[in-house]
């Protein structure tokens, strides 16, 4: 029907040969498609309703140039003849036919291939918005009315030309030449303001088409933090075990200390202290005499009042015994010293034990502790350390500073076309009123003139022309529009089993002003088709707005689909078909044999025709009997979803009986 325009991407680099093509069948393969069609047209004759039906048959072929590596396919040639009981007529201008009567804005809607189809809810928000919109204007005529404004608005500015041709008034041909110029820029700047307002949607698709990308990532972990993070344990990991070994030496320094000496001597000393402390009563220690004495001979007083004068007889006698005294103690000092000391520092090391701890043990415990902990600490951290070096290790290789970076320029680049938006609707604004004012002048002007009256009537009658063009617009626009969206909302709700009633999760659907299919949830919280519904619900929710668009457009044609029912079971599947069967005009589907399963009877009860299309290359591993047939090519049968025949008979399981 359409050529490569159908094809993905327009055709180009899209093979229509069989990949298996053999050098020997030629370096061209011929391509020919014959479709045959009937189209049924009701026509009001004097009031009447009248029932026509046309049968076509359309044939359109290309040659296809073959190598090795790549394949030139040569433009397309295609002819359509209407058939009659006396043969077939040719019909010129094909192209033309079609697109009046299966306009190529349409083949998405009525052509759809189920897993494709979901590109009205898997794409950017403006791709989707933008599919969308199409379906609706083309199915609903907007696309009519839209040609029909821009016609009249281009009939309204004969009003500046005619004005023009009135003579002799040279004020009324300035202003008329300025709204010409006004109307010129307005236009330049409506196409500019158009194509300013695509590049937004386009970097603000890009932006959020990033941010997923971005939110993708994190979702799993994001790298760059990750890294900071290891950086970051490794470092505590280095500084944690420089603690420990610090308290590992304190530990080991405590084994060379004072306290532990004094721990293992202290039942020894304890003993000995009370032997010493008797001493110390008995003032045998400290040895405190021989610096007494010699005191007293320096102060030449005895201990006793009496005098250690020299010369004297008397004192001589005293002064001679006292160094006597001296002398003796002198012999002695040498063990008492020793005693002294050993008495001091008993008595210094027994005070260090408090409630039977001494101070080793006080230490050692809490280095042990101090030790411990930090030990437990550096666990910890490489316990956390390989965690992370996991979470690295599983991470998908994005870039997400990268994607960052680009997202900021992606911002950057839709804000500056947003401020470009709001210029151009200022300088729009700006002209509006000029020539607002111009033409309030120029009317003026013109109701002086003899001809300007009919000008003007002109104009009313094109400006009243337009009014109801554009209300109209707006009336299918806003009407229709919230038509096909509840529509929708019933289709989709009823194909899923969801009841809003009974705390379903998915409450509504909706397509919003802007062309936005919308989903709703609990609390009416947005749920993003993408992301929140599961593969049969978004495929019941392309089918259910395909379907309501052609419901309300009331536009009566076949809906073709290929694996409707794919990724759907049970209550979904069986509701999805019996909805489509109620809802379509004609229903043609391509189905699977899992598609089949669990609806057979659904299928014996709604299907007009059934048939069996067999692809004979799965001899032998899917057929059981050979087709005898070595060309490429589909066959067909009449068998159906419960019957088989010795051509389309196929095995149930992988094994091959030979």
């Amino acid at each position: 029907l359409y050529g490569d325009a159908a094809l993905p991407g327009r055709g180009t680099g899209f093979r229509l040969h069989p990949i298996d093509w053999q050098a020997s069948e030629g370096k061209n393969a011929q391509i020919t498609v014959t479709v045959e069609f009937e189209l049924t047209t009701f026509r009001l004759v004097s009031g009447i309703k009248t029932k026509s039906s046309y049968r076509y048959r359309i044939i359109r072929s290309t040659l296809e140039d073959v190598d090795d590596q790549f394949s030139r396919r040569r433009h397309s040639t295609v002819r359509l003849f209407q058939l009659t009981e006396t043969g077939a007529s040719p019909i010129h201008e094909p192209g033309a036919f079609i697109n009046d009567e299966l306009p190529p804005e349409l083949r998405g809607v009525f052509f759809t291939d189920g897993d494709r189809a979901l590109s009205f809810i898997e794409a950017t928000r403006h791709t989707k918005r933008q599919r969308v919109q199409r379906a609706i204007h083309s199915l609903l005529g907007l696309e009519v009315i839209s040609d029909a404004i821009k016609h009249v608005q281009k009939s309204s500015s004969e009003v500046n030309r005619k004005s023009k041709k009135l003579g002799g008034d040279s004020e009324l041909k300035a202003i008329v030449t300025i709204l010409e110029e006004i109307e010129n820029k307005k236009e330049t700047l409506m196409d500019k303001l158009e194509e300013v307002k695509q590049q937004f949607e386009t970097f603000d698709d890009q932006c959020e088409l990033i941010d997923r990308k971005i939110s993708a990532a994190l979702e799993k972990g994001d790298k760059e933090k990750l890294n900071r993070d290891l950086h970051r344990v490794r470092g505590e990991i280095k500084r944690l075990s420089g603690l420990r070994d610090e308290a590992e030496k304190d530990h080991s320094k405590l084994f060379r200390s004072r306290s532990i000496a004094a721990s293992l001597l202290t039942p020894v000393l304890s003993s000995a202290f009370d032997q010493l402390d008797e001493l110390h009563d008995q003032g045998k220690i400290p040895n405190i005499t021989i610096p007494l004495l010699l005191d007293r001979l320096q102060a030449k007083v005895c201990i006793c009042g009496e005098t250690l004068k020299l010369g004297e007889l008397d004192d001589e006698k005293r002064r001679t015994h006292i160094q006597k005294l001296i002398a003796d103690s002198q012999r002695s000092s040498e063990i008492q010293g020793i005693i002294t000391d050993l008495y001091y520092d008993t008595k210094t090391l027994l005070a260090d034990h408090v409630s039977g701890e001494s101070t080793w043990f006080r230490e050692s415990k809490a280095i042990i502790e101090r030790r411990d902990y930090l030990q437990k600490q550096r666990d910890e951290k490489g316990r956390e350390l390989r965690n992370l070096e996991t979470q690295l290790d599983s991470l998908p290789d994005t870039d997400v500073k990268g994607l960052r970076e680009t997202l900021r320029k992606s911002r950057e680049q839709r804000d500056r076309f947003l401020r470009q938006e709001s210029a151009i609707k200022t300088q729009l604004e700006s002209l509006n009123r000029e020539q607002k004012n111009l033409e309030s002048k120029r009317d003026s002007m013109l109701r002086q003139k003899r001809m300007g009256e009919r000008i003007l009537a002109e104009r009313d009658v094109t400006g009243d022309i337009l009014d109801v063009l554009r209300s109209s617009y707006r009336q299918i626009t806003h009407v229709e529009l919230q038509k096909v969206s509840d529509k929708m909302n019933s289709i989709f709700l009823e194909m899923i089993g969801s009841d809003p009633e009974q705390r379903a999760i998915i409450r509504r659907a909706e397509i919003s002003r802007e062309f936005d299919i919308i989903v709703h949830g609990p609390e009416n919280r947005r749920l993003d088709p993408d992301r929140d519904l599961n593969g049969a619900s978004r495929r019941a929710l392309t089918l259910a707005f395909i379907l309501a668009l052609t419901k309300v457009s009331e536009v009566e044609a076949p809906n073709v689909i290929d694996t409707p029912l794919g990724m759907t079971s049970g209550f979904v599947k069986r509701s999805i078909l019996r909805t489509a069967v109620r809802e379509s005009k004609q229903l043609i589907l391509f189905l699977t044999h899992d598609e089949i399963h669990g609806c057979e009877d659904i299928i014996d009860e709604v299907a007009g025709n059934v048939y069996t299309l067999t692809n004979p290359a799965h001899y032998p591993i899917m057929l059981i009997n050979n087709p005898g047939v070595i060309e490429r090519k589909v066959l067909r049968c009449d068998c159906d979803h419960k019957s088989t025949c010795h051509l389309c008979q196929r095995r149930l399981n992988s094994e091959i009986e030979l």
